[in-house]
């Protein structure tokens, strides 16, 4: 460990003059630079204290060494030559405080810099504060990142901050996730026991990033099996131990590719699904579907206009776009009245800054609320242009339909007057997409043709086999209004490639 007579050996320590004290009273742990008096109060243990110009117009020298002693420090350095009096020189003899004057004209920063690597670059220093951070980082399980970098600052004396790039030439060790980066803990300065620790600091990140994005993924997972469930409830009790907050308020904004929803096969890729869903979802979309579900909360949770969607999104790929789920804190629901509060009463035109179009369902609560009100985004959002956000409640009389496909006994009756279509083999997948563009287009084989990228021809040898299949006369009005009603809610709720958006005669 080095000492004050260790310092004095070195470089920057020969421009010191020791005054009075002792010089190897205790050891030097850092060096600090005192310009105003107070921070001498706050100096660590083991600081060697530099006083500026600054500092010693309100410094009393025999208070501040009694000071220095208090905190533990190893010594005091004045700017420029100092004289001495029999005060000063017992008070640093008792208080076991090294007193050192500077050379005149020497730059206190050089001074400071120089000094503060000597220390640094001692071993016995360099493995005490290496080892003392690790062992800090290792009692800071379940910690947050911006916990985890303040505490690895404050125990080697850098400012570790972790970033997506590391600029040219700059410290930096790499996070990795299974192997991968995932970006860089960057600090400044030279200090040995600063790059050591950095490379425990983006381990120790790498795990608790793969830790919160794994949690992510499992509600994730919960999240569209509770939406895809038959029992409800059962999905509901999972969803709740994968953290997914099934029992507060909730608003789904549903995010798509109007421009991609005509692709004719399945191995088309929109937009949408070719980049991380949470990647899609700008601020400015947040903002705005915040700002569009908060509008329904205050009037009718009685909640106050604080009341917001409080909970972080859940973002996840779902169907052909991205969905959003915003949530009120589960804690606020034991103040909310019953009942089921209005629909959102607003509407954004612009600003959706993906180009996707937006739909946003109406405020519901608990798991099956849930549940419709993501049914009622995905609606919406089928009517919505590119940049264009659409409000279930604005949709009239579409919200039927929405409705009918959010319904568990309206979807089961649409997949069993449809199930005879399985039997047609290689034609089954494309069965039910051509039959309601046929039915869509007023029994138009050319106009079904086009909207299905086929010859009429093909359309014609389809609507034969599938008419047959399923034994139904496709010139009564009444077997026609409900294949073509079944159509669409199957269609709405599996969200098949090229059949999202609605097909009209017009």
């Amino acid at each position: 460990m080095r000492r004050v007579s260790d310092l004095l050996r070195t470089p920057a320590g020969r421009r010191l003059t020791l005054v009075a004290g002792p010089w190897d009273a205790r050891e030097v742990d850092s060096v600090v630079l005192v310009d105003e008096m107070r921070e001498l109060a706050e100096a660590a243990p083991g600081a060697l204290a530099i006083l500026s110009r600054h500092a010693m117009r309100s410094c009393d020298v025999p208070g501040a060494l009694r000071l220095a002693g208090g905190r533990g420090l190893a010594g005091i350095v004045l700017p420029g030559p100092s004289g001495t009096s029999p005060e000063m020189v017992e008070v640093a003899r008792r208080e076991r405080v090294a007193l050192l004057a500077g050379a005149s004209g020497h730059s206190l920063s050089d001074t400071v810099l120089g000094l503060s690597a000597a220390v640094r670059a001692d071993p016995g220093l360099l493995l005490r504060r290496t080892r003392e951070a690790i062992d800090g980082l290792g009692a800071m399980e379940g910690a947050g990142e911006d916990d985890i970098l303040r505490a690895a600052s404050a125990s080697v004396g850098v400012a570790y901050r972790a970033s997506g790039l590391a600029a040219p030439g700059a410290n930096a060790t790499v996070i990795r996730i299974g192997g991968r980066p995932d970006g860089y803990v960057c600090w400044d300065g030279e200090d040995p026991a600063a790059a050591i620790v950095a490379q425990v600091v983006a381990t120790t990140l790498g795990r608790v990033r793969a830790a919160a994005r794994e949690a992510e993924a499992a509600r994730e997972r919960a999240l569209l099996a509770l939406l895809g469930a038959r029992d409800g409830g059962a999905a509901a009790r999972r969803a709740r131990h994968a953290g997914v907050p099934v029992e507060g308020w909730h608003v789904a904004v549903f995010l798509r590719d109007p421009a991609a929803s005509s692709a004719p096969s399945a191995s088309s890729a929109s937009s949408v699904s070719s980049a991380p869903a949470a990647s899609v979802v700008a601020d400015a979309v947040l903002r705005e579907a915040r700002a569009a579900a908060g509008a329904a909360l205050p009037g009718h949770l009685g909640l106050g206009e604080a009341a917001d969607l409080a909970a972080p999104p859940l973002v996840t790929r779902w169907q052909d776009g991205v969905l959003v789920v915003l949530t009120t804190d589960e804690r606020t629901t034991a103040r909310a009245p019953a009942g089921r509060p209005a629909g959102i009463d607003t509407g954004i035109d612009t600003g959706i800054e993906t180009g996707l179009g937006a739909g946003v369902g109406t405020c519901q609560a608990g798991p099956d609320g849930l549940r419709r009100t993501v049914s009622q985004a995905r609606a919406a959002a089928a009517r919505a242009e590119a940049g264009q956000t659409v409000a279930f409640d604005r949709l009239g009389v579409h919200a039927l339909l929405a409705e009918l496909g959010g319904s568990e006994s309206a979807l089961m009756a649409a997949r069993d007057l449809l199930a005879p279509l399985e039997r047609l083999g290689a034609l089954s997948a494309h069965a039910v997409p051509t039959l309601k563009a046929y039915l869509d287009c007023w029994g138009s084989r050319t106009r079904a043709a086009e909207l299905l990228s086929l010859h009429p021809n093909a359309v014609a040898h389809r609507i034969r086999r599938i008419a047959e299949t399923l034994d139904a006369d496709l010139s009564d009005p009444q077997t026609r209004f409900a294949l073509q009603l079944a159509c669409h809610v199957v269609l709405d709720h599996d969200c098949l490639p090229g059949t999202t958006t609605p097909i009209t005669s017009s």
